[in-house]
């Protein structure tokens, strides 16, 4: 019997285990914060950061926003990171992606404290991630994956595994979370050939390329477990809103075959939030550890 994969109860138990926690932290004159920089006025990057500040309102939740022109220089972006970074009352610090050209964000992200680094994008984090030695942060949509897959109890020791996608933010540290677990991995990417051969001998199926419906029947074996990781904006007259969201797996089309699988949206997405507002608790709760 297919199951679908809800990710937004298991978000809703992550916010369960999470509010004692905090209340906790409160009482020790700690209220976990995050701060948030958000550059231009993409719909979709202000879709997100408005999901993420719900979240953390709901939880009791300090939310900072610092809103950015399109054309912020490279150093007024590192100066407000600066901030962030020696202000007591923020513990995670996020930049929301996607940012403009100019602006180089592998230099930018190394100067978010590593302790505030709750999107894991610090090249010290991703490199304990690589060694399996112990990160104090993971990237938050693979690890939100892994919370899915825990709650329902799937084990991926010894499981063939395919990833569509190798990105630095979603594929690739995925791929390594899943290698340490005992599985065997096989990461597709733009230059793979026969990406549907992979996925066809694969016991479980991560698609994170941005194609929509890209995944179908006859790419997968039967009582396969697929997480659609992808969400894509396409039209849709029917619609109030003239567009629909979907994910990169054609779910109608794969679920009668398929033992496991994710919604989109409802699935990934949600996990990715609660992952975290987890991160910035943690962070909140290793100051109060280390208070003099």
């Amino acid at each position: 019997m297919m199951i679908v994969i809800d990710g937004k109860r298991v978000s809703d138990e992550v916010s369960h285990t999470l509010r004692p926690r905090i209340a906790e932290l409160k009482q020790a004159n700690i209220t976990p914060g995050l701060g948030v920089i958000i550059v231009g006025n993409k719909i979709e990057s202000r879709t997100y950061v408005n999901m993420k500040k719900k979240r953390c309102e709901s939880l009791g939740i300090n939310f900072f926003l610092k809103e950015l022109p399109e054309d912020v220089t490279q150093s007024e972006l590192e100066s407000h990171i600066s901030d962030y970074n020696i202000d007591n009352k923020i513990h995670g610090i996020l930049v929301q992606l996607p940012l403009p050209d100019h602006i180089n964000k592998d230099t930018l992200f190394e100067k978010i404290s590593i302790r505030k680094d709750v999107d894991a994008f610090h090249p010290y984090n991703a490199g304990l991630l690589s060694k399996n030695n112990h990160p104090p942060f993971i990237p938050c949509t693979p690890k939100g994956c892994l919370t899915l897959l825990d709650f329902y109890d799937i084990n991926v020791s010894g499981k063939n595994i395919t990833i569509v996608g190798a990105s630095n933010l979603v594929g690739l540290p995925l791929s390594l979370l899943l290698l340490h677990r005992g599985a065997t991995v096989t990461i597709c990417h733009i230059l793979t050939k026969n990406v549907k051969e992979m996925t066809k001998n694969a016991d479980i199926v991560f698609v994170c390329c941005g194609s929509p419906h890209l995944l179908k029947k006859d790419w997968v074996k039967k009582d396969v477990i697929v997480i659609d990781i992808g969400i894509n904006k396409i039209n849709c007259p029917d619609s109030n809103k003239g567009y629909k969201l979907v994910g990169d797996v054609d779910f109608d089309n794969v679920k009668d075959i398929a033992s496991y699988i994710t919604p989109v949206p409802g699935g990934v997405g949600p996990m990715t939030i609660a992952s975290l507002v987890t991160q910035v608790v943690e962070s909140a709760e290793y100051v109060s550890m280390h208070q003099s």
